[in-house]
Order: C-alpha cells, then sequence, then structure tokens
C-alpha cells in the first residue's frame, strides 16, 4: 500500500514538472553575435540570403528521449569471500522517442535580430544561452 503511494507521488510530481520554455531560450540569443552561436552550435545546418539583406541560418539537433518508466531495484552480488547489496533505479522498457529542435537565425550586421524555433519544448529549451 506504502509503495502505491509513494508510485502515485512521484507520477504526480512528474506530471506537474512544467515543460520546457523555449521563449526563454530564444530571448537569451537575441543581439547575439553569429560567432557566439556558431562556437556554441557549430556550423549551421543551412544558410541563405534573404532579398531584403539579411542573412538566415538554420541549426537542427536531433536527440532521443527515453520513454521508460524507472524501476526500483535491488542487487545481491558476491565474491572473493564477501557478499555486497545494494540498490538503485533501472529504466524499464520503452525504448525512445525522437526529440528534434529546428533554430533558424536572422542576422543584420552579424547578430540576431529575429528567430523561428521548432520542435520539442523540452529539448529546444535545453539551447538556452549559458
Amino acid at each position: 500500500m506504502r509503495w502505491t503511494a509513494l508510485l502515485l507521488l512521484f507520477l504526480a510530481a512528474c506530471a506537474s514538472t512544467p515543460e520546457g520554455d523555449i521563449g526563454s531560450a530564444r530571448s537569451s540569443w537575441q543581439g547575439a553575435a553569429y560567432e557566439d552561436i556558431v562556437r556554441s552550435w557549430g556550423a549551421p545546418t543551412r544558410s541563405t540570403k534573404l532579398p531584403d539583406g539579411r542573412d538566415a541560418h538554420t541549426w537542427v539537433s536531433e536527440t532521443v528521449a527515453s520513454r521508460g518508466s524507472l524501476w526500483p531495484s535491488i542487487g545481491i552480488f558476491g565474491g572473493s569471500g564477501g557478499v555486497g547489496f545494494g540498490t538503485g533505479v533501472t529504466m524499464g522498457p520503452g525504448g525512445g522517442e525522437l526529440q528534434r529542435c529546428e533554430r533558424t537565425l536572422f542576422f543584420e550586421n552579424g547578430r540576431v535580430v529575429d528567430q523561428n524555433w521548432q520542435g520539442s519544448s523540452d529539448y529546444c529549451s535545453s539551447f538556452r544561452r549559458g
């Protein structure tokens, strides 16, 4: 009964955790120099010159996020006359989910003046300027 209550409490805490904030990640790069972005994210995936003279550069990042569930585990091991006991948390079955974040930044005079971010809120928010 206690385990059920603890599990429900844990699941409720996970469900109430807010998703990442793309807006604050995006605003952290406003006005940044092109060189600073390349230093953080590497070379852009694609670039173009717009008719109004601005440069547009797009960075695409992908990762696999685990969808499995967490399970408590207990281990007993031994060898060389000794016995050990350990506990931990392991990832249950469930595989992973592809997450993608595409960031197009528009530059005037080498500085970010506009942006368009698309993708997973949690993953994109990890690109916040440090």
